[in-house]
């Protein structure tokens, strides 16, 4: 009996761990080390802007940056603090994206036994590549991103932009990109995540997905980053059976938008009659 009860107990620590207690411990550290965090974060896609929550000191300087969203994008608040009274501030304008965070802990990673051969995978490289990656999101009915602004984005060290080129022909079949959070506002938590990954429908090639997962991974682990988060839409469960069995498990975090055209099928919960 005694086995049991610690196995069982040894088992809901793992999960609190897990689950809860790396996000709170993050919180903690946050707090202790505000002041060295930059201000006011929102970094540019193209797709829309990626806003640092956690970088904003008051709800209202964040309800101004969302208010101010460039037509035909679609920015996105995540890591706020008490999401729910920055919506209680413009409750007509602003709410809670029906998206769940994921986060994978890099010290757990270990590298595949194998790797495809039907392709490989590269960073960005020029502005052909560029027009590459928008020509997959627009295949999978996502939002491109200006050229340019991918290109300038690359060209930091904050962003990095991975492909996945098929070796029979050099076509790009996928893409995904990655942000350095120590980078952009000095995380204390010292995390990272990626965004857009995205898969041509009509590649041939298995496992293109998991593979940019596991180059983004080994990229921040190569900077010595603690974790990688996602962000994914609540129902798409292939995608989260995916990422579950790569590792990542579900954290309470949470991403706000702005109520728009763009975004109406999410805050009204379908398309429009």
């Amino acid at each position: 009996m005694q086995l049991n009860s610690k196995g069982k107990s040894s088992h809901r620590l793992e999960r609190y761990n897990e689950l809860t207690g790396a996000v709170i411990n993050d919180q903690n550290r946050q707090k202790m080390a505000d002041s060295e965090i930059k201000k006011n974060v929102a970094l540019d896609c193209g797709w829309g802007k990626l806003i640092f929550g956690q970088t904003f000191d008051d709800h209202d300087a964040l309800v101004d940056q969302l208010i101010n969203e460039r037509k035909s994008c679609r920015d996105i608040a995540i890591y706020i603090r008490d999401h729910h009274v920055l919506i209680s501030k413009a409750p007509e304008l602003l709410f809670v994206d029906p998206s769940d965070t994921y986060r994978f802990w890099l010290h757990l990673y270990r590298p595949p036994k194998r790797r495809s051969r039907a392709f490989t995978v590269r960073l960005l490289q020029d502005r052909r590549d560029a027009e590459a990656i928008n020509r997959i999101y627009r295949k999978c009915g996502m939002f491109e991103a200006p050229e340019d602004t991918i290109l300038e984005n690359q060209r930091t060290r904050i962003f990095c932009y991975y492909l996945a080129e098929r070796v029979s022909d050099g076509e790009v079949i996928g893409t995904i990109s990655g942000i350095d959070h120590k980078l952009a506002f000095n995380d204390p938590t010292n995390g990272s995540s990626f965004w857009c990954l995205s898969v041509d429908p009509d590649a041939q090639a298995k496992g293109v997905g998991r593979t940019l997962v596991r180059e983004v991974a080994e990229h921040f682990i190569a900077r010595g980053r603690d974790y990688l988060d996602l962000s994914v839409m609540h129902d798409n469960r292939r995608a989260k059976i995916l990422y579950h069995k790569m590792g990542f498990r579900q954290v309470p975090v949470y991403a706000v938008k702005r109520k728009n055209e763009v975004n109406r099928e999410l805050y009204l919960g379908g398309p429009k009659p």
